[in-house]
């Protein structure tokens, strides 16, 4: 938090003013030196508390949902320990479509051209791809 905005939470109780920004350098020095370092340790005890499961520090409430808390162990693992999640990359040829049907539209698209090329290799031979010289029903 700035230090602008502070100023205006402490008020000097013998003017009932905010306190200005020098006075506040001069008499917190410490907490302004130590404050978000000590805030950070709060943060990452109550991280770790919930993680694994053990009561949290005085005066927070204890996560108890199991979803909460694993979402709050990736968070930590990977800002806290540089781990990454692996990227994926299905994508290979340009199909269209969207990327989660891009699979199937490839599949489909091989099995089309394997047909095609069965059937012509049946009308070069001139015999019928089916062993009774019957077309099978599409049904």
């Amino acid at each position: 938090m700035p230090q602008v905005q502070i100023c205006q939470l402490v008020i000097n109780p013998q003017t009932d003013k905010p306190l200005d920004e020098k006075s506040l350098r001069k008499h917190f020095k410490r907490e302004i030196a130590t404050g978000e370092i000590e805030l950070h340790a709060l943060i990452a005890n109550f991280m770790i508390t919930t993680i694994l499961g053990v009561a949290p520090p005085a005066g927070a409430r204890a996560i108890d949902n199991q979803h909460a808390r694993a979402a709050l162990l990736t968070f930590f693992v990977k800002t806290r320990m540089g781990r990454k999640e692996s990227a994926v990359n299905r994508h290979k040829d340009h199909v269209g479509g969207a990327i989660e049907d891009q699979g199937k539209t490839n599949i489909r698209q091989e099995i089309m051209d394997k047909i095609e090329r069965l059937r012509q290799a049946q009308e070069t031979e001139g015999s019928s791809p089916c062993p009774s010289g019957k077309e099978p029903d599409a049904t």
